[in-house]
């Protein structure tokens, strides 16, 4: 039998986690597996656990949980430079399950019998160094609203999952915009924008294709950029095409692929990481190709 860490978010998502686990036990058992089963009780619980691992202690590391939990267990094994020891599976059951809507696993049979397989894809993250702390990113590094509306939502945690879109409109009819010294691929210039993002992964979100072009093997960042010379109309027409992946036509869209890029707010501001919010006044990103082991 070969031990496999399971790691089970209690509270992402429609907090359905631990339920889809002990349905999927005996198939894990089954594949000659067997499993440990780790419930997560706090912020940075897996990340903590998964970064005091043995290099030969499991075989695999199974997660039930959103973009947030398979954050934690990619930072834990950069920390501990344990990357190429564990491949990853994921069985999606978070809010924002931007891997999994990336490789179409969205089906949790089917992510289990992925998970269970020995398919393995070595996947890009993205590294981003911040004022005080350096974080790896599996789907995105977002700016301006894609930062602020997460703060907002925060506030508005007493609607449940519709506080995201009340802050999208909320943010959309504000129209602030946000000032900045940025340097893509070394290339320096001051910035208005309403928001930008870097971006790993095709999708974010609840399945928004923010990178339609984009995904985790092709070893370059995809920037999304939407500068001072948009309407609120035109914001809204940006959000609304995101699901299809046809903002990426719209003259006030830029899209570009890098493999580097910074942002200096020159003042405390706030940046999304994988749906984690981060303080700090600048943040520098860099792309590492070909780090985690990801199982499809």
């Amino acid at each position: 039998m070969k031990n496999i860490l399971c790691i089970v978010n209690p509270v992402s998502g429609l907090k359905k986690s631990l339920k889809v686990y002990y349905e999927l036990e005996n198939t894990i058992k089954e594949h000659s597996f067997n499993p440990e089963l780790l419930i997560t009780k706090y912020a940075g619980h897996a990340r903590k656990v998964v970064s005091e691992l043995q290099s030969d202690q499991f075989d695999r590391i199974l997660i039930f949980g959103g973009d947030g939990t398979v954050n934690e267990v990619v930072n834990g094994l950069y920390q501990s430079d344990l990357c190429s020891f564990f491949p990853i599976g994921i069985i999606p059951t978070g809010s924002g399950n931007s891997v999994v809507h990336d490789i179409n696993y969205l089906d949790y049979n089917i992510a289990i019998k992925k998970a269970l397989s020995d398919d393995i894809r070595l996947m890009d993250v993205n590294k981003a160094i911040f004022d005080n702390e350096v974080r790896l990113s599996i789907s995105v590094i977002g700016w301006g609203m894609f930062s602020f509306g997460n703060v907002l939502a925060e506030k508005l945690r007493f609607l449940g999952t519709i506080r995201y879109d009340v802050a999208s409109v909320i943010k959309l009819l504000e129209k602030t915009l946000y000032k900045a010294l940025i340097s893509i691929d070394g290339e320096m210039s001051n910035i208005s924008c309403a928001f930008m993002v870097g971006c790993n992964s095709v999708h974010t979100g609840k399945g928004m294709k923010i990178a339609p072009s984009g995904g985790f093997y092709d070893e370059m960042i995809d920037m999304v950029i939407v500068k001072d010379d948009v309407s609120r109309l035109q914001l809204v027409k940006v959000f609304k095409e995101v699901y299809t992946g046809k903002h990426t036509n719209l003259p006030y869209v830029h899209m570009s692929k890098v493999k580097s890029f910074s942002i200096d707010a020159l003042k405390d501001s706030y940046f999304n990481v994988d749906g984690e919010i981060i303080k700090s006044k600048k943040v520098s990103v860099q792309i590492l190709p070909k780090t985690i082991k990801l199982l499809v």
